[in-house]
């Protein structure tokens, strides 16, 4: 019975480790993105994108143990919360959401 726990919690890792491998990727393509912004437009932006960045090394934290799986999901409720409240904030949603004419 041991040794399908350990497999189903090696299972569990390795899925988390893939979802911190999904966010880099999400974060390196909206790189190129941000670029082309002006300046003034890019700090919303970034700010969401590190957000992305912490939420990917948590999963990575959680994948080696580091953390429990309860933490990272509080942590990633706290990255939700953030993101939204950027999003609700001046400057990203005039970045990101097309203009209502």
């Amino acid at each position: 019975m041991v040794a399908g726990q350990d497999r189903f919690r090696w299972r569990r890792r390795h899925a988390v480790a893939h979802e911190a491998i999904f966010l880099d990727s999400v974060v390196d393509a909206q790189l190129e993105f941000i670029c082309q912004l002006p300046m003034h437009q890019r700090d919303g932006l970034a700010e969401a994108l590190a957000v992305l960045v912490m939420l990917a090394q948590d999963h990575r934290y959680c994948a080696r143990g580091w953390i429990s799986r309860r933490e990272l999901r509080h942590r990633a409720g706290r990255a939700l919360a953030d993101l939204d409240a950027l999003l609700h904030g001046p400057g990203i949603a005039a970045a990101v959401l097309p203009q209502a004419d």
